[in-house]
């Protein structure tokens, strides 16, 4: 597990090193980009709404911004510009797959920050 994949940085500042918020801001992050993510993932096997996958990245992005996984901000950029020319879904497959990876990747670093802010 490389900690380096995930950057907390910009809550902790942001907080003033307040583990309650950070908790808390990290516990939300995980709850909406798993669930992000798996919409994300359903939009693009199973659906040609090109404005959904673009609205849904897009919303992604915005949370990639807070906590950042190496990459993700950029892939979901990607996902995002894809989408918005309505070209073809077939180039957001590794793109996704990616996102995917990373984010499963991640996703151990994520819980042990979690455990570590939370509240006594």
């Amino acid at each position: 597990m490389n900690d380096s994949l995930v950057d907390f940085s910009f809550i902790y500042d942001m907080s003033d090193n307040d583990s309650v918020y950070v908790n808390e801001v990290a516990t939300l992050f995980l709850k909406t980009v798993s669930d992000g993510l798996a919409k994300l993932e359903d939009l693009i096997n199973n659906s040609d709404d090109f404005e959904q996958i673009r609205r849904q990245a897009h919303f992604l992005k915005s949370s990639a911004n807070v906590i950042k996984i190496k990459g993700m901000f950029d892939d979901f950029i990607g996902i995002e510009m894809i989408a918005r020319e309505g070209s073809e879904k077939g180039k957001m497959l590794p793109i996704l797959e990616n996102l995917l990876i990373t984010f499963k990747e991640a996703l151990p670093v994520l819980e042990a920050e979690i455990a570590k802010t939370k509240p006594k």
